[in-house]
């Protein structure tokens, strides 16, 4: 099946005079009014993909899961409040203590707002085992890596990976030969430090198929893939989409090992085409989802731990920016 990409940005998207999201300086700080799902990546294909039949809601429980796998998912955080401000760190352990014992790890973009720090001493307090950190800004790598450092105080244990950049290549953020090098300078940065375990970068699998460098340079080949985004594909097919996904990308990575960094779906928002949002198709999807990785669910990062009122609900994304937390979940200091 040939496979047609189309790769709509937030760059592009301004050109069409939609503004881009962008980071602010306000007067408390530093305010973030957009991040990860921010660059749209609509997935195209022809003839329509052959989909398994629907997975029942309980057909994870009759799963069997080989011995020794992870048998829960990862979860994509980000500690930033409604009102465009950080959650304190207090706020940041509150979050942590509804994800325990429902994720083995936990998914961060950045450095800003204490981040490192909040959120390594959040998950050591509720026995959170593993954190899958994020250095943002590639012109600034050399930095975000100190505080990465600096925040863990040599307890490397518990990251279980270090991304560099989250869809710089798909949103025209970065060339692909901009974010190997700064894959390279982290790595070369975290080893002196004393980390030995994987330096990534993450991509959707769109750009990552036309760039297997970006797999090349990393430890291991790490991939956002949403079928929210495929008009063809309804909730209860996000699973079986998600696994070709995968099989597709592995054509192109030969050997690597691939990691999906997210996938969820919205319980709130517009269709898009046969992808309508909602509560119980979020449901639908993040079930069928976990069927289909029952024996490698710990590869999986669910999108996201909580809604993100701090974004937009705009045309571009069918007004569901804001409603991805699974279980339409709000962090309780956006309920105050």
């Amino acid at each position: 099946m040939a496979l047609v990409k189309a790769f709509v940005s937030a760059l592009s998207l301004a050109a069409l005079g939609t503004a881009a999201p962008t980071h602010h300086q306000g007067h408390n700080g530093l305010f973030v009014t957009l991040r990860s799902v921010s660059t749209i990546t609509r997935y195209i294909y022809g003839p329509a993909p052959t989909v398994p039949p629907p997975v029942a809601n309980n057909a994870q429980s009759k799963t069997k899961v080989k011995p020794g796998h992870e048998t829960l998912p990862g979860v994509s955080y980000a500690p930033y409040r409604g009102d465009n401000g950080c959650k304190s760190s207090q706020e940041v352990q509150d979050d942590f203590q509804e994800l325990a014992g429902h994720y083995s790890l936990v998914r961060i973009y950045g450095t800003d707002c204490d981040q490192i720090v909040n959120v390594y001493n959040a998950a050591k307090k509720v026995g959170i085992k593993k954190l899958y950190l994020g250095i943002w800004n590639i012109n600034d790598a050399a930095a975000e890596a100190k505080k990465i450092i600096d925040g863990i105080h040599g307890d490397w244990k518990i990251v279980s990976t270090v991304s560099v950049g989250n869809e710089l290549v798909n949103s025209g953020g970065a060339s692909p030969e901009q974010v190997v090098a700064a894959v390279n300078q982290v790595r070369s940065i975290l080893r002196a430090a004393g980390y030995q375990g994987p330096v990534v970068t993450v991509d959707t699998f769109n750009a990552v198929a036309a760039h297997p460098e970006l797999c090349e340079a990393s430890d291991h080949c790490a991939i956002n893939a949403h079928a929210f985004f495929d008009a063809t594909i309804t909730a209860d097919q996000a699973g079986p989409w998600l696994a070709k996904t995968v099989e597709n990308i592995k054509s192109v990575a030969p050997g690597k090992k691939i990691i999906v960094t997210e996938s969820g779906w919205p319980h709130q928002g517009t269709a898009n085409g046969q992808a309508v949002p909602g509560p119980s198709q979020q449901l639908e999807a993040i079930n069928s989802i976990k069927s289909a990785f029952a024996n490698n669910i710990g590869d999986v990062v669910l999108f996201s731990a909580f809604n993100c009122p701090w974004k937009k609900a705009e045309p571009n994304t069918f007004y569901a920016e804001p409603y991805w937390g699974i279980g339409g979940r709000m962090s309780k200091s956006d309920t105050y």
